[in-house]
């Protein structure tokens, strides 16, 4: 019977200090993962993380709004967006999505460790990576 891990998703992960998660992130979730597919489940993940993180970076900037009309309509509006999108504590549009963020991260170091971990045990030996006449 082939041997399952299991990856938490819940934003914490790695070596750190236990993470609280806002309200709206529910609850864990587990992964049941092969050990042969830790690889390439690793980098499934670290390539969202890396798709989001070039999001991010461009469209932080882009994302004020300002004050497009000069008038009272236009500054209200543009000020209750900008609280709404950065501001609101957990419910910040911002935070919601630096949040997911941190899970995918958490995910990547976490499957980082079970695979290094795994190969520390298990060495190249590649009955246990999945390659049997598959190379």
């Amino acid at each position: 019977m082939p041997r399952r891990v299991f990856v938490f998703i819940d934003g914490g992960g790695g070596g750190g200090p236990a993470q609280t998660t806002p309200d709206y992130s529910g609850t864990q979730q587990k992964l049941s993962i092969e050990p042969s597919a830790i690889p390439g489940a690793r980098q499934v993940f670290a390539n969202a993380l890396e798709a989001l993180d070039a999001q991010l970076r461009d469209a932080q900037g882009a994302l004020h709004a300002r004050d497009w009309a000069g008038d009272p309509v236009s500054r209200e509006t543009a000020e209750k967006f900008n609280q709404d999108t950065f501001e609101s504590g957990d419910s910040a549009a911002l935070n919601a999505i630096l949040a997911y963020r941190e899970q995918l991260r958490g995910v990547v170091e976490q499957l980082t460790t079970i695979e290094a971990d795994y190969r520390r045990v298990e060495g190249d030996n590649a009955a246990s990576w999945g390659r049997v006449g598959n190379d």
